[in-house]
């Protein structure tokens, strides 16, 4: 599921050598906000990493889907009301199978919600090896 432009907007980026920072308005009004949690919205771990997935097919100019997740820890969480603009720092490195290693940071000033690693890799390469099964 496609979250950009719906759950989320992607209202900046810059770009600092191997860093790319992103500026995200989060939809508070989102229908997946209205049942986690009623009263008490709580961005989804896996909206994160959707998130963070888009962002970097976003950056790459590829479509990607996850090939693998290495580390995830979530720190605190992001309600939307509270924090409606949040900020993603990542790193992206071509591994040599052609894979995409991701480091992203979720983070409001100096308050971190969440630190991943990833392994995305492309649609296309994706397909291919199913097609050689």
């Amino acid at each position: 599921m496609k979250l950009i432009c719906d759950f989320y907007d992607c209202l900046s980026i810059t770009q600092c050598s191997d860093q790319t920072k992103y500026s995200i308005m989060l939809n508070f009004e989102h229908s997946i906000y209205k049942d986690h949690f009623p009263g008490n919205p709580v961005t989804p771990g896996v909206c994160i990493i959707q998130m963070v997935k888009e962002l970097a097919s976003k950056n790459l100019k590829r479509r990607l889907i996850l090939k693998k997740i290495v580390k995830i820890r979530y720190f605190k969480s992001i309600n939307p009301f509270r924090y409606p603009i949040i900020s993603v720092s990542q790193s992206i490195t071509e591994t040599d199978m052609g894979d995409y290693n991701v480091s992203a940071t979720v983070f409001v000033d100096e308050l971190v919600f969440a630190q991943l690693n990833v392994s995305l890799q492309s649609l296309r390469k994706h397909l291919r090896s199913l097609i050689l099964f």
